[in-house]
């Protein structure tokens, strides 16, 4: 689907593209995307699940439909173009994420929905198509069924989400296959197989670094070191088909690094509650109470997430996360709140 399909989409993205060419290929404190966690129902047990959703916390919270069309409707206004619906697994429910596709008047975002892929068969796909999804990100753990499996908690899993990957190819959605990296498989060559059928199979490689939280909390060994990162860069130069948020899109040469995206992703999660971004579970705000630009705002004022970092706070920076994601409890839904965590000195 082309973007001059969708004038209003085009319009953001040129402003997106505008800023960061200026801005020395930084992207500041310009608004890119909101990652809604609509309902964190799911039907797999991943080892490593940043939002918990395992354990069957609040899988019942949903947030209201009118609210998710107000906050599309904010989104759109603060220039946001990126639109990105995750769960646990909303597939779970098809009638319901297809309300919520319809009150977020996809025309306006490029839209896409981050799934398992275990319930994502042909039909599925070419109804997800229909509703102008432009690209669904399908996570793959290993180019070993059994291990990928393992991770995921299901015998099955690694065969289904392959299929899903072809199946979204078939209907025109762009395939993301996505992968998350750790100090535990940065140099590993089943890391490297995976981006190489990626790029044979014509997907886009979508990585994230592993991150202390969720499932994981203070497992800080996982998080990726300076050699693992540059490793990433090897990657990404050697494959050209390689993503991260992290990354200048832009960039030709595949170096330039675009800079943390906290606030410039605001995650909302299915009680209303804003974080700086799905990894880092700290609140900023709350939808039922503030605006999309009044928690931008106060989120903005925060030195940490205002000012450039070439590393992911969650994934890469140590000093970061020792002193600001330890608490106890800490997750997507029970997060620590910006005022209790950062001193006045951390405020702009």
């Amino acid at each position: 689907m082309s973007l001059l399909n969708q004038p209003r989409l085009l319009e953001k993205f040129r402003s997106f593209h505008s800023y960061v060419r200026k801005n020395n290929g930084q992207i500041g404190t310009k608004q890119r995307g909101i990652d809604l966690n609509f309902n964190n129902a799911c039907n797999l047990r991943c080892d490593y699940c940043f939002t918990n959703s395992p354990k069957g916390d609040h899988v019942k919270e949903e947030l209201p439909i009118d609210l998710v069309a107000d906050i599309a409707n904010q989104a759109d206004e603060l220039g946001i173009f990126e639109f990105d619906l995750q769960g646990g697994e909303l597939l779970l429910r098809p009638n319901k994420l297809f309300e919520v596709l319809e009150a977020i008047q996809p025309e306006r975002f490029y839209l896409y929905l981050t799934t398992n892929g275990y319930l994502l068969d042909g039909k599925m796909a070419k109804c997800l198509a229909d509703a102008k999804v432009r690209r669904v990100s399908v996570s793959i753990d290993s180019m070993d069924e059994k291990v990928h499996d393992e991770v995921r908690g299901r015998k099955g899993s690694w065969g289904r989400a392959m299929e899903a990957l072809e199946h979204l190819k078939n209907v025109g959605i762009d395939p993301y296959l996505n992968i998350t990296v750790g100090h535990y498989n940065a140099f590993s060559e089943d890391l490297e197989l995976l981006c190489q059928y990626s790029q044979d199979q014509g997907y886009t490689t979508l990585i994230n670094v592993a991150t202390p939280g969720g499932m994981a909390q203070n497992h800080t060994e996982i998080m990726v070191d300076e050699k693992d990162s540059a490793r990433l860069i090897e990657l990404r130069k050697k494959h050209k088909n390689i993503l991260r948020n992290l990354w200048n899109p832009f960039d030709r040469e595949y170096e330039q690094v675009l800079g943390c995206n906290t606030v410039n992703r605001l995650y909302v999660t299915p009680l209303g509650d804003v974080l700086a971004c799905p990894y880092v579970h700290i609140k900023i705000g709350n939808v039922y109470e503030q605006s999309l630009k009044e928690i931008s705002d106060y989120g903005f004022s925060i030195k940490h997430f205002r000012n450039y970092s070439d590393l992911c706070l969650a994934g890469e920076d140590r000093e970061f996360v020792s002193k600001h994601m330890f608490r106890e409890g800490q997750t997507i839904f029970n997060p620590s709140y910006a005022k209790d965590i950062f001193t006045d000195e951390d405020f702009e």
